[in-house]
């Protein structure tokens, strides 16, 4: 049975949980006198975790979206309170009379669910696209398609009787493919740097056909269009994941289009567009470890960088030592830096809507290894937070985020890979090198110093190979914390003593 949460955050009329899990519920308007509620589980037995993901839906669920999902669930419920029955309909085949089974709304039908369903349908069409999210797109395509369904038969009889008008939708062949497009975009619950990939994707493969933004949707909307850029995507020299990208956007495209006018804009033509298949794993290619030489390079104190550019110096330290993802080690929050019995630790958790960790493995408490302690690493947060005047709940990398607070990393992937590209460690090394090299180097240096591929596991926050790894390897703090201080690299204590004092002064 749900239980009220008794919390005092953003979300607290819409949290509930039963049996430890957090739901996410809401009251809907009452049917036959009858309470409805929409009730979504948060997938979540943390308090934490699930008011954020509570708060994310608060902000996603605005008046106008909520009186959306209200409608289809209103119209889901009448339409299963129709009744069909079966009836013959005579059709001509090789000169003979055959009779074909059909379906059509029974004369017991109550007549006032009937003509509630059509008004529902009615709000329903009039809803910008811009106000739907992907899945209530398509459920609003399928009761359309039901309507067109009990349309047929003898319901222009009980229409007629209801003093209901056939509702037909008025032809609009005038969008053009930018119209389509930012329609598209628009109800996308995505950021601005994927909008922009997006509308780059389709404005190049419009090009391909002589094409352009402002041209009318339909003449993109031919056979020989949409075939003609299925065929430059199979032509083009990339891996199939990028190929799938491009035929998803045209996917995407067509199915808009036909939530817009589905009598104008139909979707049979996505059957030419062919399921490129995922890049395999054989074909990517995988990341290097940086050299001790490449290293000393990095850290060289004849480089600058670092001095205009802490953040990148700190998060390129963690992930040298701890082998965290980009994601992990950028958006750190103060209370991330955590003192467990006397051992000082990163907690690497999703306790923000920007922080997306890979899988379970990633959620980890990790001993920070006396190397990155004895630079000065605590010592820096805490300084940072007491002139900041900072909360627990801050960023210790702030430029984590935009302003509009949207996930940025573009400061420390593009940031840290141009900074080894003009210091000449891309042109000389033909490897895939980058911030992911980092916890390559962190993963060999554990295996060179003799640490066992469990404690790598609690470490690097790998989930391990084999179901004993999984499940029955598990080490407390204090045993990690021995094998995390074998991870040291001793031929840049020179470079580290010079940045140490570097950053004591910051």
């Amino acid at each position: 049975m749900l239980k009220k949460c008794k919390s005092n955050c953003q979300a607290d009329k819409y949290l509930w949980i039963r049996k430890s899990t957090f739901y996410f519920m809401f009251e809907l308007p009452k049917q036959n006198n009858k309470r409805k509620y929409f009730c979504k589980s948060l997938r979540t037995k943390n308090y934490y975790e699930a008011k954020e993901r509570a708060k994310i839906m608060v902000k996603s669920i605005n008046s106008e979206k909520l009186e959306t999902k209200q409608l289809i669930y209103t119209a889901k419920s009448l339409m299963n309170s129709l009744t069909f029955e079966e009836y013959d309909e005579e059709i001509q085949s090789g000169g003979q009379v055959l009779l074909q089974k059909k379906k059509r709304i029974s004369p017991q039908t109550d007549p006032e669910v009937l003509k509630q369903f059509f008004m529902v349908i009615d709000k329903l069409k009039n809803i910008e696209i811009k106000n739907l999210s992907e899945s209530d797109l398509v459920q609003i395509q399928q009761l359309l398609e039901k309507e067109r369904e009990i349309t047929m038969g003898n319901i222009e009889t009980l229409l007629k009787s209801l003093k209901i008008p056939t509702v037909k939708s008025t032809p609009k062949p005038d969008h053009t493919i930018e119209q389509i497009m930012e329609s598209m975009l628009k109800k996308a619950t995505t950021t601005k740097t994927v909008e922009n990939t997006k509308r780059k994707l389709i404005t190049n493969m419009m090009a391909w056909v002589g094409l352009k933004l402002t041209n009318k949707y339909l003449l993109f909307y031919t056979a020989d269009k949409i075939q003609a850029i299925c065929d430059n995507i199979k032509a083009k020299n990339v891996k199939g994941s990028v190929k799938r990208n491009y035929a998803r956007e045209i996917k995407n495209l067509i199915l808009h289009a036909n939530t817009i006018d589905p009598d104008i804009y139909k979707i049979n033509l996505i059957n030419l567009i062919p399921d490129f298949k995922k890049t395999t794993k054989a074909e990517k290619e995988p990341h290097w470890p940086y050299t001790n030489d490449e290293l000393k390079q990095i850290f060289d104190p004849a480089h600058d960088y670092f001095k205009s550019h802490i953040d990148v110096f700190w998060t390129t330290l963690i992930g040298l030592f701890v082998g965290s993802r980009t994601n992990a080690a950028i958006t750190l929050q103060y209370a991330d830096i955590v003192n467990v019995d006397g051992i000082d630790c990163l907690k690497f958790q999703d306790t923000h809507p920007i922080k997306q960790l890979k899988n379970d493995a990633s959620r980890r408490t990790v001993p920070i290894p006396q190397q990155l302690l004895d630079l000065g690493f605590i010592d820096w947060v805490k300084r940072q937070q007491s002139k900041l005047n900072a909360k627990p709940s801050d960023f210790i990398f702030p430029r984590c985020q935009t302003e509009s607070g949207e996930y940025n990393n573009k400061f420390m992937t593009r940031g840290f890979i141009q900074y080894i590209k003009n210091i000449g460690i891309t042109a000389n090394n033909p490897h895939k090198l980058d911030f992911h090299s980092l916890r390559k180097n962190a993963n060999q240096r554990l295996e060179e110093v003799g640490v066992s591929e469990t404690f790598i596991n609690d470490i690097i926050g790998w989930e391990g190979a084999s179901t004993r790894q999984q499940s029955y390897s598990n080490h407390d703090l204090v045993k990690i914390k021995k094998q995390a201080d074998k991870l040291r690299y001793d031929f840049l204590q020179d470079e580290f003593d010079y940045w140490k004092t570097v950053m004591a002064n910051m």
